[in-house]
C-alpha cells in the first residue's frame, strides 16, 4: 500500500510534515534553500526583530547537556534573527520562487515592548514579500521573556488576545501561535488563541534552565566573560514534556497542532502525531547532525505508515488520546509481577540491587547469578524491566 506523507495544515498543503523550527538552522535565506533542497517540507524563519540592536547575541551562547558522554540536549540563550527585516524581504521572494511547494512561515517577536505598529509593520511587509503564514513567538523562555515578550505573553490571556488581534487584523494569512511548556493551564491558553483567530498552535519552545555549573570557578554554563544567565533547554531530554503538552492541547482545540521538542528520528515523529500533532518541527537534531536527517525521517515515517496500513497522516493523528486517562481512572485490579528469561539474562545483578534499594526487595541472585523473584513481594512497579540492560531479559507478566 502506498502511504502519502503530505498533509493539509492550517489551510496549507505541506509536501511532508517536517518543518525546520525558528532557530539557528533557519538563520539565513541561503540556509533555508539548502534545507529545502534536502527535502524539508517547510521552515519557520528565525524570529524576526523590528530592531536587531535588541537581539545582539553573546559569545558563547550554546552549551550541550550530556549524560555518560552522550548529548541529550542543548541549552542556549540565542536571540532572534541577526538580519534586518529588509534582508528577509529580499530573501523571501527568492525562496518562494525556487521552492513554491515548500512552506515558509515568518516568526514574529517583539523587541522594544509590545508596540502594535511594530508587529503590524513587520507582518504586513512579510505578507507582501510572499510568506505562506506566520508563527507568533509567545514562548521564548529566555532573553525577550525578561522584558515582557516571549513566554511572558503566553502567561496572560489578555496579552494573547491583544497581540494576536493586531496581527490578525494586519494579514489575511494563516497564523500559528507558539506556546511554551511552562505556563499555567496551557490548554486554556491554546483555546484562547483559537477563539481569537489563531489558525494553528505550535508547541513547545525551549524550557528555561541552568544546564550546569563549573564546580571550580562557580560559573554556570554557557560562560560569557565569567558570567552566565538562565537559558533555554532543547533536545531529546524535553521530548516527554513536549508530548504531554501536545496531548493536553489536542483535547481542547479544534485547530491543528505543530508539535516539537526533542524530535530526532521517525519514531519521535510518530509519537507526536499519535499525541495529536499534524506537523512536527525540528531544531536540535539538525544542529547536531545537519539537514540530511530529513531522508531518514521521511522514509521511516513512510515505512511505518505502510506497515500499519495508514494511507495518510490524518489516519493516525491523535490515536493515542483515547488511551490517556485521569490517573484515578486507571485500573487497580490489573496486577503484574516480574519474570526473568534465564536464556537472555547475563547475571549482572542490577535488577536485584535496584529492587533492594529502590523498590520492594523482591529479587535476589542465585548462586548461578540468576535473579530469583519473590512474587509475594513483587509489586509490579516495573523498575527492574526499565533498568535491565538486556532487551527481553526481564519482563512483566500477569499475576
Amino acid at each position: 500500500m502506498y502511504a502519502s506523507i503530505g498533509v493539509d495544515f492550517a489551510g496549507i498543503h505541506f509536501i511532508n510534515p517536517f518543518i525546520l523550527s525558528s532557530a539557528p538552522p533557519t538563520a539565513t535565506g541561503e540556509m533555508i534553500e539548502r534545507a529545502f533542497e534536502e527535502g524539508w517540507g517547510g521552515a519557520v524563519i528565525k524570529t524576526l526583530a523590528y530592531n536587531i540592536k535588541q537581539t545582539q547575541n553573546v559569545n558563547p551562547r550554546i552549551h550541550s547537556v550530556k549524560q555518560d558522554g552522550k548529548i541529550i540536549g542543548f541549552s542556549n540563550f540565542e536571540l532572534g534573527s541577526h538580519k534586518e527585516v529588509d534582508v528577509w524581504l529580499e530573501d523571501i521572494p527568492r525562496i518562494k520562487k525556487r521552492f513554491p511547494k515548500n512552506i515558509l512561515f515568518a516568526s514574529l517577536l517583539h523587541t522594544e515592548g509590545l508596540i502594535k505598529e511594530q508587529w503590524v509593520e513587520v507582518a504586513g511587509k512579510c505578507a507582501e514579500a510572499g510568506v505562506d503564514g506566520f508563527e507568533l513567538n509567545f514562548s521564548c523562555s529566555h532573553g525577550m521573556a525578561e522584558s515582557g515578550g516571549g513566554a511572558t505573553i503566553a502567561s496572560n490571556v489578555e496579552l494573547i488576545k491583544e497581540v494576536l488581534g493586531w496581527v490578525r487584523e494586519a494579514v489575511d494569512l494563516p497564523i500559528m501561535v507558539k506556546l511554551p511548556a511552562v505556563v499555567e493551564n496551557l490548554p486554556c491558553k491554546a483555546k484562547t488563541a483559537e477563539e481569537n483567530g489563531a489558525d494553528a498552535i505550535s508547541t513547545i519552545n525551549t524550557i528555561n534552565c541552568l544546564p550546569g555549573i563549573d564546580i571550580y570557578d562557580f560559573t554556570p554554563y554557557p560562560q560569557v566573560n565569567g558570567k552566565s544567565a538562565f537559558s533555554g533547554l532543547s533536545g531529546s531530554v524535553i521530548k516527554p514534556i513536549g508530548l504531554r503538552c501536545v496531548a493536553g492541547i489536542s483535547r481542547e482545540v479544534n485547530i491543528p497542532i505543530s508539535g516539537m521538542g526533542g524530535i530526532s528520528n521517525w519514531e519521535d515523529t510518530v509519537q507526536y502525531i499519535l499525541a495529536g500533532a499534524s506537523t512536527v518541527q525540528v531544531c536540535s537534531a539538525v544542529i547536531q547532525y545537519g539537514y540530511r536527517i530529513i531522508n531518514d525521517l521521511k522514509q521511516g515515517l513512510i515505512d511505518y505508515m505502510e506497515e500499519m496500513n495508514f494511507k495518510t497522516i490524518d489516519d493516525f493523528t491523535g490515536l493515542a488520546l483515547k488511551n490517556i486517562e485521569k490517573h484515578k481512572n486507571l485500573s487497580r485490579k490489573y496486577k503484574l509481577v516480574s519474570q526473568v528469561d534465564p536464556e537472555k539474562c547475563v547475571g549482572c545483578g542490577l535488577c536485584s540491587r535496584v529492587c533492594e534499594d529502590g523498590a520492594y526487595q523482591a529479587i535476589r541472585m542465585s548462586e548461578k547469578r540468576v535473579p530469583i523473584i519473590d512474587e509475594n513481594k513483587c509489586d509490579g512497579c516495573g523498575l527492574c524491566t526499565q533498568i535491565c540492560p538486556i532487551m527481553g531479559a526481564m519482563r512483566l507478566v500477569r499475576k
